[in-house]
């Protein structure tokens, strides 16, 4: 019986919490068990499994981690030093997210060069002692923002420097189609061997969402009257419109 073990501070427990239900479906789809609770101060975290199938165990626990750190654990850092007052709410929203999945890739390679996975992890204490590389590039990505913060109320500004972050996110998907209905957008794309499609209510979650996906071609169907939104989509994102696509 192979049995890991891991833990993360109450504090940081939203970490753990965001990857849990995922981290459990792999778990499962490869033969384990996973339980956790809260104890002192922290989550703890134990996952057990046959010997035969530890390969499969530790590979799902080292995407799992590795991803809560290039999400949760980035996007609670970025928020903590990134200090833009002179943007609005929905802007800055929108430019955190990009840092958030800017250089993805890269920090990916750093994250799993260093991890290992060895009994009683604590998530924490990774983040806060082997990962001073991944911290200090993100110091001087929020240090260049805030720099430049006066340049970046500007809508336009703000729009060129999105443009630039989105070319150095790897796209999730190939194409996305989005379909303005009755004031909401219909989003539908193709992933792996199945399509999907989903509404989305307003254009701040619209944006949010795309700026994760990062699709390769963007299709706009239907009058979009938002004007800010289409600039956004046609200038960050190179979005067609019907009328444009072939």
């Amino acid at each position: 019986m192979y049995q890991f073990n891991m833990s993360i501070n109450s504090e940081n427990a939203r970490w753990f919490r965001d990857m849990e239900s995922v981290l459990s479906v792999k778990i499962g789809g490869a033969g384990g068990v996973m339980a956790a609770k809260e104890n002192d101060g922290r989550v703890c975290v134990s996952v057990a499994c046959e010997n035969p199938r530890k390969a499969k165990i530790s590979a799902a626990v080292r995407e799992c981690v590795t991803q809560m750190y290039l999400t949760s654990a980035k996007y609670d850092y970025m928020s903590g030093i990134l200090r833009l007052p002179a943007l609005s709410r929905e802007s800055y929203k929108i430019l955190l997210h990009a840092l958030v999945a800017f250089d993805r890739d890269a920090e990916r390679d750093i994250i799993e060069r260093l991890l290992k996975i060895t009994d009683n992890l604590a998530l924490d204490g990774f983040f806060n002692f082997r990962l001073a590389e991944l911290r200090s590039r993100w110091n001087d990505i929020a240090e260049l923002a805030v720099n430049n913060a006066a340049y970046l109320s500007s809508d336009e500004t703000l729009d060129e420097l999105l443009k630039f972050l989105m070319s150095a996110i790897s796209p999730k998907i190939m194409r996305l189609d989005v379909f303005l209905r009755g004031g909401c957008y219909s989003v539908k794309g193709r992933y792996m061997d199945g399509e999907f499609e989903y509404r989305v209510f307003n254009a701040e979650q619209l944006m949010l969402y795309l700026i994760n996906i990062a699709p390769l071609e963007l299709n706009l169907f239907g009058g979009f009257k938002d004007d800010r939104l289409f600039k956004r989509l046609t200038g960050i994102f190179d979005a067609k419109t019907s009328e444009n696509i072939r």
